[in-house]
C-alpha cells in the first residue's frame, strides 16, 4: 500500500490553509515560491470562478521543475501533518453563520462573536429577523464545524418551532431509508417534511 498522499491533493488542501502556509514558513526560502503563487489568486472566491491551479501551472510560474515541486511540497505537508510534524495550525478567528429554513425559504446572516455556542435541540428566540421571517422562534437543528485559512466557521442551521426529539431520530430514519429525499430535507418545513414522511404510514396519520 502506497502511504504516499497525492501531490495534486496536497496542491488542493493548501489553498485552504495558504494564510498559515505565509506564517509557518516564512523563514524557509526554499518553499516561498510556492507559497507566493497559492497566495496570488483567490481560489475560494466562488465570484471570481477561478479553477484550481494544475502542477503545470506552478511549475511555469515559480520554474521548479516537476520532480523539485512534488519534493518540496511533500516536505511542507510533512511538516505539518507528518507523525514528526513540528508545525502547528492555528484558527484564531470564528465566524457563525446562521441559516434560518421557513416554509421553504431561507434567511443568513453572521455573527463574528458569540459567547455560547447554541447546541442542537436548543430554542433560540430572534427578534431581529421577524421583518424577514414573520416569526422569531426557532431550534438548532444542526451544527457544522469547517475549517479555512485562519478562520473557524460555524455553521449553524435553525428551524422554525421547538425540538421534537423523536421527530429528529425519525426524520433520520426517513432519510435513511430514501422515504424522503436530502433536498426535501433542506428546502422543506417540519410540517411538510411529516406528511410526506407519514403519508404512507399505517400506524401514524398525520393531518
Amino acid at each position: 500500500m502506497n502511504d504516499t498522499p497525492s501531490i495534486k491533493q496536497i496542491l488542493i488542501d493548501f489553498i485552504y490553509i495558504r494564510e498559515q502556509l505565509k506564517i509557518l514558513f516564512k523563514d524557509k526560502i526554499e518553499y516561498q515560491p510556492i507559497v507566493d503563487f497559492l497566495l496570488a489568486k483567490d481560489y475560494l472566491d466562488d465570484d471570481l470562478e477561478i479553477p484550481f491551479p494544475r502542477m503545470k501551472d506552478i511549475e511555469e510560474a515559480t520554474g521548479l521543475k516537476s520532480h523539485m515541486l512534488r519534493k518540496l511540497l511533500l516536505q511542507m505537508h510533512n511538516q505539518i501533518f507528518g507523525f514528526t510534524n513540528n508545525l502547528k495550525l492555528s484558527f484564531n478567528k470564528v465566524l457563525y453563520h446562521f441559516t434560518i429554513n421557513y416554509y421553504g425559504k431561507n434567511c443568513y446572516f453572521i455573527i463574528d462573536k458569540l459567547e455560547h455556542l447554541p447546541r442542537v435541540g436548543e430554542n433560540i428566540s430572534l427578534p431581529f429577523v421577524k421583518a424577514i421571517t414573520n416569526i422569531n422562534w426557532f431550534y438548532v437543528e444542526e451544527i457544522q464545524h469547517e475549517f479555512q485559512d485562519t478562520t473557524q466557521n460555524i455553521h449553524i442551521t435553525l428551524k422554525v418551532g421547538s425540538y421534537n426529539s423523536f421527530w429528529h431520530f425519525r426524520k433520520d430514519q426517513a432519510l435513511e431509508l430514501n422515504e424522503v429525499g436530502f433536498r426535501d430535507s433542506l428546502d422543506l418545513s417540519d410540517s411538510q417534511l411529516k406528511k410526506k414522511v407519514y403519508s404512507n404510514n399505517h400506524w401514524h396519520r398525520y393531518k
